[in-house]
Order: structure tokens, then C-alpha cells, then sequence
């Protein structure tokens, strides 16, 4: 038989390509084989979106280490990750918006700027990504990394931070009066997750290390709202 990727000769014995790994006897795409690949990019123990999620809860910047060293089938692809994060979450915080946010109590023109925040989250988001990238690799130069690879690092990392803000989201439309708190201990927690990611991926537990990463969500934070409020103000004027 002929392998339908690589086409390389593969004998009749052989569900899978020695040469390529894909499965033999496809035929065309249909709908059942569609749902099928879908839910194996989600449940594939070896390299599956649940499998990625389970390991980026507790050694994230070790998971981003080795898919950039190498072990490129051992995770789901960061930038895919990314992606379908970003898209789940942008529905999940429309959701929260009409649900749990109270625009009573706001005023006016930060009532605007909210609603202009969660209208255009994932475009921040994906923003912020290279950005955040750039932050940690001029951060830690010295640790001869190059920038590409800190872009997997921080893609890895928003995607997940995006599905811890999907649960946060969901616990916030529960109990909408601890709104205030629970994002507090959330932001708080999350720091923490993130500067343990970098200090796994780099590899470092020095006291300096974390003062600069540190320093760098504390950078992030201030970029991302002043994107915010800029691009905010050239809407204002240029559409309303």
C-alpha cells in the first residue's frame, strides 16, 4: 500500500505508517471521521488538549522546555492551544458580561471602556502574547534562549491562563457577589502559576529571578491596560 501523507510503500500487515505515523486506509473525509480526529486532539492521552491541560496545571514552563527542545509530538501545539483558548473564553466572558456584570454601579466612561474591553478581549489577548513573549526573553537574554521559543513559552501560558479565567468566569456567574474577592485570590494565584512556569522553563530558582519576573507581570499588566485605554480613545473618536 501507498501511505496517503508520505507516500511512502508500506506493507498490508501495517495499520500505521512506519515513515509518518499516519493511520493507514483513511479513504476520503467524512463527517463520522471528522468527530472522530476532533475528539482525539481533545482525549489523546499522549498528546491530547486534556493531556497538555493536565501537565500545564503543575509544571508548565517544564512542558513548554521540552516542546521546544524537541519532543514536538509529545504535547499539543502551542499556537493551536492559543487559539482555541482564546475563541472558548471569548464565548464564555460574552456569556459572564450579560449575566453577572452590574453596568449599574459603573460610571459612564468606565462603563464604555469595560464593555469595549470584553468586546475585543481575544484581539488584546493575542496582542499581549508576542509582547509578553518579548518581556521575558529581554528579561532573561542571558539564559540563551531565543525569542521564537519564549513565544511558545508565553503561548502555552496565556492559553492556559485563559482557561483558568473560563473556570473563574463560570464561578463568578455562580456567586456574583464575590466577584471582587474571588478575583483578587484569583489574580493572586495565577501570578503565582505563572512565575513558577518561568522559573521551570528556565530552569532557575534564584531570588533574583522571580524579582524580574515579578517586574515583568507587573510591566505586562501596565502595557496591556495602556493598549486598552489607547485604543479605546482612537475608537471613540474615530467610530462614535
Amino acid at each position: 500500500m501507498k501511505c496517503e501523507n508520505c507516500y511512502s510503500t508500506v506493507e498490508e500487515t501495517h495499520s500505521y505508517c512506519p515513515h509518518c505515523g499516519q493511520k493507514m486506509g483513511l479513504g476520503r473525509l467524512n463527517f463520522k471521521q471528522l468527530l472522530n480526529d476532533l475528539w482525539i486532539s481533545f482525549t489523546d492521552t499522549d498528546q491530547g488538549i486534556l493531556h497538555l491541560i493536565k501537565h500545564l496545571a503543575y509544571r508548565p514552563g517544564n512542558v513548554a522546555r521540552e516542546y521546544v527542545i524537541g519532543r514536538r509530538q509529545s504535547y499539543f501545539n502551542p499556537f493551536n492551544y492559543l487559539l482555541i483558548m482564546v475563541a472558548i473564553a471569548l464565548y464564555f466572558i460574552a456569556q459572564f458580561e450579560i449575566t453577572a456584570l452590574d453596568y449599574s454601579k459603573i460610571e459612564s466612561n468606565d462603563k464604555e471602556l469595560l464593555q469595549f474591553a470584553f468586546k475585543y478581549f481575544n484581539v488584546f489577548i493575542l496582542l499581549m502574547w508576542p509582547i509578553n513573549g518579548l518581556l521575558i526573553w529581554l528579561f532573561f537574554k542571558r539564559h540563551n534562549t531565543n525569542y521564537v521559543e519564549n513565544l511558545a513559552l508565553t503561548a502555552y501560558l496565556s492559553g492556559q491562563t485563559m482557561l483558568y479565567h473560563i473556570l473563574a468566569l463560570a464561578l463568578f456567574m455562580i456567586l456574583p457577589s464575590l466577584l471582587n474577592a474571588l478575583g483578587v485570590i484569583i489574580g493572586l494565584l495565577i501570578s503565582i502559576w505563572y512565575t513558577l512556569a518561568i522559573l521551570q522553563f528556565y530552569q532557575t530558582k534564584s531570588f533574583w529571578s522571580i524579582l524580574k519576573i515579578v517586574l515583568i507581570i507587573t510591566l505586562s499588566n501596565i502595557i496591556s491596560q495602556g493598549i486598552i485605554y489607547v485604543t479605546f480613545q482612537w475608537y471613540k473618536t474615530s467610530f462614535i
